[in-house]
């Protein structure tokens, strides 16, 4: 008899969702994905004996849990970083990263209260930079602000708990740590759409003053699109046409920003097929698709 897999975590609605890798850093093309889940696991084990043999650094089980995480193992690394708060209170990375699992595993209520944390530890302190726990890939900076993060998923935390307030709050924390162009086209992403669903359309266009046609950046292609849009160098059915056609991942983005568009002008039936797309198209593991779920199960829709 075969014992039936543990759940990772449950979804919003109460169904059981399975360990998966986070989608976002891997290539969809099969052998290329497998290449990249075992690279992924060499990393793992070896940053876990390297933990092993310095439990004592707080950098070795940071990176330890990093590399748990991203191969789905999100239980465990909110246990690693629990592990590390309790040895080093006054780290703010151990907060930021647990509090963005805590999020995604849907403990919303958790994920708050790290991120408050992290931003209190943070505050009056010296940026340091973050290095993405995926390894070399040509499509991605590689490394990027740690306060900026910690506001970033602070923001999304609170988009995803539909307190679109506190998410602006968050957000406008956010520009003020911004040390690339790429980091100011994603909040501008993330800040535009919360302001939509505040009524205040008129700041949220003040964010599209530098978005212009053909500009140069290495990753958040999809968030520039959908910038490019909002200043109607497309329409919104243009935009899904191009994603779906791409296929992956790269379609949650402008989907959940063209239906949180159609939420904040009063289209609820449009912004619910789109949610439900999402959800059919997604994986659990990726941050839109927790956003479909709160957005759906507030509007009263049963699955």
């Amino acid at each position: 008899m075969t014992t039936p897999k543990q759940p990772e975590t449950y979804s919003l609605y109460g169904e059981p969702l399975y360990k998966s890798p986070i989608m976002l850093w891997l290539p969809e093309e099969p052998v290329a994905y497998e290449a990249k889940i075992k690279e992924l696991n060499n990393d793992y084990m070896e940053a876990k004996e390297d933990y092993a043999a310095n439990p004592d650094d707080p950098e070795k089980l940071l990176w330890f849990a990093r590399k748990t995480e991203i191969l789905g193992n999100f239980m465990e690394s909110t246990g690693l970083y629990s592990v590390g708060i309790e040895k080093w209170p006054d780290n703010p990375q151990f907060y930021r990263f647990r509090g963005h699992r805590f999020a995604l595993l849907r403990r919303l209520d958790l994920a708050i209260a790290d991120f408050l944390k992290a931003a209190e530890l943070i505050e009056g302190k010296e940026d340091i930079p973050e290095v993405y726990a995926s390894g070399p890939n040509p499509d991605k900076l590689g490394i990027s602000s740690f306060n900026w993060n910690v506001y970033y998923h602070q923001g999304f935390t609170y988009v995803a708990a539909l307190d679109h307030e506190k998410a602006e709050a968050a957000y406008r924390k956010c520009m003020d740590a911004i040390d690339v162009f790429e980091s100011e086209v994603s909040t501008s992403h993330w800040l535009y759409m919360v302001l939509l669903r505040l009524g205040k359309k008129a700041e949220a266009d003040k964010l599209l003053e530098k978005i212009e046609p053909d500009m140069k950046l290495v990753e958040v292609g999809a968030y520039y699109d959908t910038l490019l849009m909002y200043k109607g160098y497309t329409t919104p059915d243009e935009l899904l046409d191009k994603y779906r056609a791409k296929g992956g991942a790269s379609f949650m983005v402008p989907a959940q920003a063209i239906a949180n568009m159609y939420l904040a002008e009063g289209e609820e039936e449009k912004a619910v097929e789109l949610y439900k797309e999402l959800r059919e198209k997604g994986n659990w593991t990726g941050g839109v698709h927790l956003i479909a779920e709160a957005e759906l199960k507030a509007l009263g829709i049963q699955l």
